[in-house]
């Protein structure tokens, strides 16, 4: 069985970096959305991730990206960029570094347009997205969508589907009670989380060391 990755999203402190060290988390996710609590500026996020181990993979979380916030994205070393809301095509070609294209989920038949549309995009498209992140309707909420509706849809694994090979990442609601039942559901790549392991300011280092346990079991 293949061992699944940790993301921990919405970083805003140098404190926050040290646990990710310690736990030894696979992506670091920083929001670049101005509507977020979690929003942080390209000067806080540099020195954020100054203090973070080399192997641990840095995303910036946008929503509706354009061409300049993807530009900047990639000047400031991000390794991947994860694409919420709009996806302006136009945009997404001029990205240069790893794309994960955010899912927000309503209901099934909402999902199966969103796979529609997918499927019908030509390759010079598609291929500029390296992973599928499927979350809840509500970006940033902390609730999941329906699993086991959507399970036949999105299960890793069937390469039947219009994800082809690639990453597939579970978000959207994940806890330390319910993410090895979102594990054994979608045999996801990648595990992210971010509103259940908050304390009572910023990231809580009991609450994630709680996560990783229960992901690692």
């Amino acid at each position: 069985m293949k061992n699944t990755k940790i993301k921990i999203c919405g970083l805003t402190s140098e404190t926050e970096a040290g646990y990710m060290n310690e736990f030894n988390i696979d992506y670091a996710g920083f929001v670049f959305y101005e509507k977020s609590r979690r929003n942080v500026t390209f000067e806080k996020a540099a020195r954020i991730m100054s203090e973070l181990d080399k192997d641990i993979k840095r995303v910036a979380v946008t929503v509706s990206p354009d061409k300049t916030l993807v530009n900047n994205i990639e000047k400031a070393g991000f390794d991947i960029i994860q694409i919420h809301g709009e996806l302006d095509l136009n945009v997404l070609e001029s990205v240069n570094i790893e794309v994960w294209r955010a899912i927000n989920i309503a209901d099934v038949d909402n999902l199966c347009e969103k796979l529609k549309f997918y499927a019908q995009q030509s390759e010079s498209v598609t291929d500029k997205i390296n992973g599928i992140l499927a979350d809840a309707p509500d970006f940033g909420s902390g609730k999941p969508f329906d699993w086991h509706k959507s399970r036949r849809l999105l299960k890793a694994g069937d390469r039947s589907s219009p994800f082809g090979e690639r990453i597939f990442i579970l978000a959207g609601g994940l806890n330390s009670t319910n993410v090895a039942e979102g594990i054994k559901v979608f045999a996801p790549d990648v595990v992210d989380v971010s509103s259940s392991v908050e304390g009572e300011s910023g990231k809580s280092k009991e609450k994630i060391q709680e996560f990783v346990k229960a992901v690692r079991a």
